[in-house]
């Protein structure tokens, strides 16, 4: 018999649901025994007994679903301890490992090194070219039109043609493909400077280029 006052603890099988559920259940059916045993012993009828100790133990789904919430939460806390005491000791024995073979850490260090530096730039390249878009107005609506060759080439390379003004201009004014058309003109000039000059990639645009850029000036007029 158990006496007032006085709980039972037990143990719940870890990382299978199955025998949690199999463990509340004896236990639920345990302390209903105990307890309809005790008030037998007082005088109740078996039927009696068992009737009035599930009353007094409550709703047996509340008190299941306690029980199985309170073996999950032991479950999950278990597995961080069990993961974290794993890291620790991989740490402390990749650092015994090391400090024993400094010319393999110094090898290891510089292959860690040279790998983040190269998936570095790799991810900033990508970032910038895939992940971002240009950074002008509905970015995923430009696209850049050049002029092919009329008959092709035999060589294998791409050529395109720079379209001379004329046609440029008769493709703004005839255009229904395009919101708006912008050209430019790419071209290496000097920039001249206190000491030598100094080589800059430039392009020549149209005043339009600015409004189609979302573009203003943070002193004066545009050009």
């Amino acid at each position: 018999m158990i006496r007032d006052g006085i709980r039972r603890a037990f143990n719940l099988a870890l990382r299978r649901k199955d025998q949690w559920e199999r463990e509340v259940e004896e236990e639920i059916k345990l302390h209903l025994t105990l307890r309809a045993e005790q008030l037998m012993a007082h005088g109740a009828t078996p039927t009696d007994a068992y009737h009035q100790a599930v009353r007094k133990f409550g709703a047996l789904d509340d008190s299941r679903a306690r029980l199985l919430e309170a073996a999950r939460h032991r479950e999950r806390q278990m597995k961080r301890i069990e993961l974290f005491d794993e890291i620790r000791q991989d740490t402390l024995f990749a650092l015994r490992t090391l400090s024993r073979q400094k010319g393999w850490t110094a090898i290891t260090i510089l292959t860690f090194a040279l790998g983040i530096g190269a998936t570095t730039a790799v991810f900033s390249v990508v970032s910038s070219l895939l992940l971002h878009g240009v950074p002008y107005p509905a970015p995923d609506r430009i696209v850049i039109v050049q002029q092919q060759p009329k008959n092709g080439n035999n060589t294998g390379i791409r050529v395109s043609i720079m379209p001379s003004t004329a046609i440029v201009n008769a493709w703004r004014a005839g255009t229904r493909a395009f919101e708006s058309l912008e050209p430019y003109i790419g071209a290496q000039r000097l920039l001249r400077t206190s000491g030598d000059p100094v080589g800059v990639s430039t392009a020549s645009v149209l005043p339009s280029f600015l409004t189609f850029a979302g573009e203003r000036a943070l002193v004066g007029r545009m050009f």
